[in-house]
């Protein structure tokens, strides 16, 4: 009886490992990057790194690559992207994002209409040349409440 067992698992390893490579083989592409329109005192600093977005199967909007801010500061609530329509979040978000500011953490908040503001950490202003959108995301569907 163990034997038996014992090919009975062999026989559901191999079958669940053929499950897996059709999943696999049956996904759609992953989406393409769109470039990400930048709006008021900001640019594109890296030509290796431009701002983009894309939307994942997960409802989850990625970002990646670099924002410059124009004059060497972010400001607090400056607009810095438009997200077309489309891929707005159903509620506000806000998330961390990297920068050379020394002192306050920036973060970006993302409104129901599709607009993307920097937040410094305790408002006002704070010297920094650009924010790196690399691993940031956030979701598009409703808060589960």
């Amino acid at each position: 009886m163990p034997d038996t067992i014992a090919a009975l698992g062999r026989r559901l390893a191999r079958l669940e490992k053929r499950v897996t490579t059709l999943e696999r083989a049956s996904r759609e592409p992953y989406p393409e990057w769109h470039g990400l329109p930048l709006t008021g005192d900001t640019t594109d600093p890296d030509p290796e790194q431009p701002p983009q977005f894309r939307a994942n199967p997960w409802d989850t909007t990625e970002f990646s690559g670099r924002i410059g801010l124009a004059g060497g500061r972010a400001t607090d609530e400056q607009l810095v992207a438009l997200l077309p329509e489309g891929y707005w979040p159903e509620a506000p978000r806000t998330v961390d994002v990297a920068s050379d500011a020394a002192r306050r953490n920036l973060q970006l908040d993302i409104d129901p209409k599709g607009l993307v503001r920097l937040r410094v950490q305790g408002g006002g202003s704070v010297r920094a040349t650009w924010v790196s959108l690399d691993s940031t995301s956030f979701r598009t569907d409703h808060d589960e409440a």
